[in-house]
């Protein structure tokens, strides 16, 4: 399950989506991502800028803030994704 899109107003919605993963026993099947940049059609300039840090700055102050554990904080963000995006044959 990827949760995408977390911005700066949506932190604490993607934190309880995690929340309720990991109570299901299901944060190892979790994903996370964030939309970054700036480019929208039709706005000038492309549009507001969003930083690229997001995850780092917000998310994961307030998964610490929830109790989450730093080994499970690890689990989303450094062995879900390398489990998901490696081929089957390299996964140990």
């Amino acid at each position: 399950m990827e949760f995408d899109g977390i911005t700066e107003t949506s932190v604490a919605r993607h934190v309880e989506l995690v929340r309720r993963m990991k109570e299901q026993g299901l944060l190892g099947r979790v994903l996370v991502s964030h939309d970054a940049g700036w480019y929208r059609v039709g706005e000038p300039g492309g549009g507001q800028f969003r930083p690229y840090d997001t995850l780092f700055t917000a998310f994961i102050p307030a998964l610490k803030a929830a109790e989450f554990s730093d080994t499970e904080v690890q689990q989303l963000l450094v062995k879900n994704p390398r489990l998901a995006l490696a081929r089957a044959s390299t996964i140990r």
